[in-house]
């Protein structure tokens, strides 16, 4: 009995997971270069046998433990690459990601590339994180774009149009064992493997698009319907729960 309400409660925590993992993923439909995840729901292994009577003679077989959610998993497919007329934004048409350092010395990783200009005119991205290599944009520099080849080309005064610098991109053997650390930033882990640095539109590497952001690749449809899912095996195993609750207090009324 104890079993079985540990095998309801179980279910109830593991879709509730899902539910959570469905829920923000439509939260950030609009989020510019989010990357969906999915609640990877597993069986937990067989505790111990139980026996039953078969022909004559007690057989064993496993006693189930119950649900839990190893793992959320990203899907880094590609986004839509959507027009936003700033002249600094960049999107990744391909494999990449632009290098960032972070305020303690180390390097992440990201797909957003809203670029802006930090107060020593360095590209950084727009929650302060500089791009690696760093390119300082000349002061009073005007018409600054981002060439497909990661050129960044600006034009100071009278002067002629003169590239100051190049975007670089890294890709891994595993992107998808990045490890997120919010704000649209990933950390290289053993999981995913050494970061491969190269130019963009190099070969296994994808070329820049300025003047735009890769959009979210949240299906609404999908993440609706992941929703209902869970909804319903969270009801199942709730059902569930009730039940052997119910059982138990008939069988506690029957000692009496």
């Amino acid at each position: 009995m104890w079993t079985t309400l540990r095998v309801a409660a179980s279910g109830m925590q593991a879709h509730q997971r899902a539910l959570d993992v469905a829920g923000n993923n439509l939260a950030n439909l609009q989020t510019p270069s989010f990357k969906v995840e999915r609640a990877a729901v597993v069986d937990l292994p067989p505790a111990r046998a139980i026996h039953e009577a078969r022909g004559g003679a007690l057989e064993g077989r496993p006693l189930g433990q119950g649900v839990q959610v190893a793992a959320s998993l990203p899907n880094q497919a590609q986004g839509a690459v959507l027009p936003t007329g700033h002249p600094l934004d960049v999107a990744i048409e391909g494999e990449g990601f632009l290098r960032v350092a972070l305020a303690n010395g180390q390097e992440a990783y990201t797909r957003v590339g809203a670029l802006r200009l930090d107060r020593e005119g360095r590209l950084a991205t727009s929650s302060g994180a500089v791009l690696q290599p760093t390119i300082a944009i000349p002061g009073g520099a005007s018409h600054v774009r981002v060439e497909s080849d990661g050129s960044v080309v600006a034009q100071a005064g009278s002067q002629d149009e003169r590239v100051v610098g190049r975007l670089e991109l890294a890709r891994f053997p595993n992107p998808d064992g990045l490890q997120a650390i919010g704000g649209s930033l990933l950390l290289a882990t053993e999981a995913s493997g050494a970061a491969q640095i190269g130019a963009p539109g190099s070969p296994g590497f994808g070329s820049l698009v300025g003047g735009s952001l890769e959009g979210s690749n949240a299906d609404m449809a999908q993440e609706v319907a992941r929703v209902l899912q869970a909804q319903r095996a969270y009801s199942v195993s709730a059902r569930a729960l009730k039940t052997v609750d119910e059982m138990m207090q008939e069988a506690n009324n029957l000692r009496r």
